[in-house]
Order: C-alpha cells, then structure tokens, then sequence
C-alpha cells in the first residue's frame, strides 16, 4: 500500500523540519517548502495527499494560497496551521476550504489526529 504524500508548507525551517520528521516516523512520505514560490514547484512535481499550509508566509499569505490551490484542484486536502491564529482566521480558512485548523506551537497528538482525520 502506498503511504500517504503530505507536503508541509511553512517558512519556519524549524517548524519543517520537526513536522517533517514525525510524519516520517509515523510512515507518511514527506515534502517540504518554505515559500509560496517552493509550493507551487513541490505541487507540481507530485501529487499529495495533504498539505499542512502555514497562514503567516513572507511571501503570499496562507489563505491566499488555500483559494489558489483549491481553484487548481477542489479535492486537495489542505489543513492550515498558526502560531497567530484568531477565530477569524479559523473561520475564513475553514469556508475557503481548509479541511482543519491546528494552532502552533503544534502538539504531537493534535498534528497526528489532525491528519489522520484529514487523510481519511
């Protein structure tokens, strides 16, 4: 059976990098980018089956990315996260898409519940 292909979109190396590898010790297949100009090439190189998307990016903000990769392909599974989250935020990523909403800092049990969920 093929493990399932999460991308992690977030510009925090450290973020990445911890997600990245207790995805990988969960055995999920993991990619990362830390811009939106690094998601768009990872979109294009494989297909995933969920993307953690971070809403505080430098570049293109996290809900501008959402509607951008929803309009691309509705069925893409996307789980936002945020150190900065407000209700607000929660609830505009949620109708623009977003199958979740985690805070940071993110909690092992949550991450991993939050994808499960997301992935089934």
């Amino acid at each position: 059976m093929k493990k399932p292909h999460i991308l992690v979109i977030d510009d925090e190396p450290d973020i990445r990098h911890l997600i990245g590898d207790i995805l990988e010790d969960e055995d999920y297949e993991v990619s990362t980018a830390d811009s939106a100009a690094a998601a768009h090439q990872a979109r294009h190189e494989c297909r995933h089956d969920l993307i953690l998307l971070d809403i505080w990016m430098p570049d293109v903000d996290g809900i501008s990315l959402l509607k951008e990769f929803k309009q691309q392909n509705t069925g893409v599974t996307i789980v936002m996260m945020s150190g900065h989250g407000t209700i607000e935020t929660a609830v505009e990523a949620t109708r623009s898409g977003a199958s979740d909403f985690i805070e940071k800092p993110l909690s092992m049990a949550k991450l991993l519940r939050a994808v499960e969920l997301a992935i089934e």
